[in-house]
C-alpha cells in the first residue's frame, strides 16, 4: 500500500500528527519501535495495580482549551474521561501550601498572597505580567501578514523577556525566599536561574490557568484514545518496527527504510522521535552536516521513580493526588544534579492516583508514584554496565526516596508497602529512545524557548517534525500541539 505520510515514533506528538492527517483523508502509516505507542505517557499492570509510567496531570482540557480542541478535532474525545484535580499539596522546609485548584487561577493568586500577604503589590504587578504576555502569545497564531511584519509592536513582551529566566524576574518583583520558591514550583526539572520566563508565562496561561485533569483509568487512557482515533479513521500502526534511515534523494524525502529491511515509500515523513536521532543518524550523510546543530541542544535531565502499591487507607489521611515536596533550594539541588549527584533527600513529587480513580488498585489498597529529578551519569552511569551493581544502586535510590517521604510527608509508609518497581534514567532510556531518559525532551531553557526551539518544518522538502523536541514545547499539552502543528502545515502542502 501507497502512503501519503509516514509517521516515525508513537508518542503524543506523533499520535496527534496521525489522528489529525486521517481526518482529512490522508492515508497514514505510523512505526513505532516499541511493544506500544504512547511514549511516556502509557500505564503498565503489575500484581493487580495500574500505574502511570511519567505523566502526572493535563491541563488545556477545559471546553475551548488548547487539548480539548485537539481531542475534538481527532475524535478522541469521546475515548475519554477527565476527573477534575481539586487540590495540590506544595511543601517546603518551612512551611506548607495546599491549592485548591478548582476555583481556576485567581483561587491560586488569592492563596499564595494570603500565605505572603506582605508580597501582595508584588504578586500583582507579577501575574499582570504573565497575562498581558500570555494574551501575546496567544495572539501569535492570529497574526496578519502585516501585523507579523511589525512583530514588535503587537508583541512588544515576547521580544523584551525572549531571553528572560524565570529567575530573573522573580528577583525583579520579590523580596521573599519562600515566594520565589512557590512561583517556580512548575513541571521542568529546572531551577529558577535556567527557566525560560516565556515557558512559565505559556505554561500558566494556557495550560493551568483553569484548573488540572487526571484521565479515568490512567494517564495512558490519553495514548489508547488517540491511538484508537487514529484506527478509526484508517491509519495504520506498525509497533516493533524500528526506522533505521529516512531515504532522501535530491532534497525531497522518499519514505524510510526499517531495521528489519523493509521499505515503505513516502512524499511526507514526520519525525516524532528524539531530534537528535532523526536529524542525526537516520538521514544520509550528505544531509547530516546541515542539522549540526542538534549536537548542542541542551536535553532535560532524566528522572528516578518509584512505584508503590500500599495496604493502607490513604484516603481518611487529607491526602491530595498530587504532592510537591521541595529539597528548599533547587539551585543547589540542580548543582548536584549537573555534577551527576542526588542530594540524600531529593525534591520529590508524590502522585496517589487512586484517590482520583480507585479501579487502578485491589479493593482496600492504594498506588503511589514518587520521581525525583535524576541525572543519566549518577553514580557511573548507573554501575557502567554491571548489572548487580545497577540493581544496588536503584535498590538504594528506591530506600532514599521512600525514607525522604517517610520524613517529610508520609511517616511509618515502609510498613505498609506490598509491592515496590522502580525505573531510573536508563530505564526511561530504553522504553521510549530519550536520548539520557530526557525527561521533558529539550529543557525550557531561555534558549531553547519559542522560536529558540527546532521548527516543525525541516528544509528538507517533506520532512517534519513533532513531539517534545520541537516547538511550541515540552509535556503532553505541548508535544499535541506540536503534532498539530505539523498536521496543519502538511495538510497546507498536500491542498487536503
Amino acid at each position: 500500500m501507497k502512503y501519503d505520510v509516514i509517521i516515525v515514533g508513537g508518542g503524543i506528538g506523533g499520535l496527534t500528527v496521525g489522528a489529525l492527517l486521517v481526518k482529512r483523508g490522508l492515508r497514514v502509516l505510523l512505526l513505532e519501535r516499541g511493544s506500544k505507542t504512547g511514549g511516556y505517557v502509557v500505564s503498565f499492570k503489575r500484581d493487580g495495580f495500574t500505574f502511570d509510567a511519567t505523566g502526572a496531570f493535563i491541563g488545556s482540557c477545559e471546553e475551548g482549551g488548547e487539548f480539548h480542541k485537539i481531542l475534538a478535532q481527532t475524535g478522541a474525545q469521546g475515548h475519554l474521561r477527565f476527573l477534575k484535580i481539586e487540590t495540590a499539596r506544595n511543601t517546603y522546609p518551612d512551611f506548607n501550601l495546599d491549592l485548591h485548584l478548582t476555583g481556576g487561577f485567581e483561587e491560586y493568586i488569592r492563596e499564595v498572597r494570603d500565605l505572603f500577604p506582605q508580597e501582595r503589590r508584588s504578586l500583582r504587578d507579577y501575574f499582570d505580567l504573565i497575562g498581558r504576555t500570555g494574551e501575546e502569545i496567544t495572539r501569535v497564531g492570529g497574526l496578519t501578514r502585516w501585523q507579523k511584519i511589525l512583530f514588535p509592536l503587537y508583541c512588544r513582551h515576547l521580544i523584551l523577556y525572549q531571553r528572560a529566566s524565570l529567575g530573573r524576574i522573580l528577583d525583579r518583583y520579590f523580596q521573599s525566599d519562600g515566594i520565589k520558591q512557590v512561583l517556580s514550583t512548575l513541571p521542568s526539572h529546572l531551577p529558577p536561574s535556567r527557566l525560560s520566563f516565556l515557558y512559565t508565562a505559556t505554561l500558566i496561561s494556557k495550560v493551568l490557568a483553569h484548573g488540572v485533569w487526571y484521565p479515568q483509568g490512567g494517564m495512558g487512557s490519553i495514548s489508547l484514545a488517540l491511538e484508537s482515533a487514529f484506527s478509526e479513521g484508517g491509519g495504520e500502526v506498525k509497533i516493533e518496527t524500528e526506522v533505521e534511515r529516512i531515504a532522501v534523494d535530491g532534497g525531497s524525502v522518499k519514505g524510510v527504510h526499517t531495521r528489519e529491511g523493509g521499505f515503505f515509500p513516502a512524499k511526507t515523513v514526520v519525525a516524532s522521535i528524539n531530534i537528535r536521532r532523526a536529524l542525526g543518524n537516520l538521514l544520509p550523510e550528505e544531509y547530516k552536516r546541515e542539522f549540526r546543530w542538534v549536537n548542542v541542544l541542551d536535553y532535560s535531565l532524566s528522572s528516578f521513580l518509584v512505584y508503590l502499591g500500599v495496604e493502607m487507607d490513604l484516603s481518611s489521611l487529607d491526602l491530595p493526588y498530587f504532592s510537591y515536596v521541595s529539597s528548599g533550594d533547587t539551585e543547589m539541588e540542580y548543582e548536584q544534579l549537573s555534577r551527576g549527584k542526588i542530594p540524600d533527600y531529593p525534591t520529590v513529587i508524590i502522585t496517589i492516583p487512586t484517590l482520583l480513580d480507585p479501579s487502578l488498585a485491589p479493593r482496600g489498597y492504594h498506588i503511589m508514584r514518587l520521581i525525583t529529578p535524576a541525572p543519566y551519569g549518577f553514580r557511573n552511569g548507573w554501575g557502567a554496565g554491571n548489572r548487580s551493581l545497577y540493581l544496588e544502586i536503584k535498590k538504594e535510590m528506591t530506600e532514599r526516596l521512600i525514607r525522604t517521604v517517610e520524613a517529610r510527608y508520609l511517616p511509618g509508609l515502609s510498613a505498609h508497602i506490598k509491592f515496590v518497581e522502580a525505573a531510573t534514567p536508563l530505564t526511561l532510556e530504553r522504553y521510549t529512545a530519550n536520548e539520557g531518559g530526557a525527561t521533558y525532551g529539550l529543557a525550557p531553557t531561555p534558549r531553547q524557548f519559542g522560536r529558540g526551539r527546532p521548527a516543525n518544518k525541516t528544509p528538507i522538502k517533506g520532512l517534519y517534525i513533532a513531539g517534545h523536541y520541537t516547538r511550541p514545547s515540552h509535556g503532553i499539552v505541548g508535544a499535541g500541539i506540536s503534532g498539530s502543528f505539523a498536521a496543519e502545515m502538511i495538510i497546507r502542502e498536500q491542498g487536503r
